[in-house]
């Protein structure tokens, strides 16, 4: 399964090919979604060492609760995303 990804000027796409006809994310039926999903799940069993990168995007993306506060040490900002999935 290939994904990608396209932004710029009006072309901003998400896409996901299956049996070799890309599908616009939006156009994707329940079926195709869960496809999807079970491939990036299968990608991440086979590459724990990414997680990483995943955990971060998901949990600025879909945090229930976000707040910044200056450090007391050097007055840099200090942000926190908290996700309770």
């Amino acid at each position: 399964m290939k994904l990608k990804k396209i932004i710029g000027c009006i072309a901003d796409s998400l896409t996901a090919e299956f049996d070799g006809e890309e599908v616009e994310e939006i156009d994707m039926t329940p079926d195709q979604r869960m496809e999807v999903v079970e491939k990036i799940c299968d990608w991440l069993k086979k590459n724990p060492d990414q997680l990483n990168y995943v955990m971060q995007d998901f949990i600025e993306t879909f945090a229930d609760d976000y707040d910044s506060e200056p450090c007391e040490c050097c007055g840099d900002t200090v942000y926190t995303w908290t996700w309770d999935i």
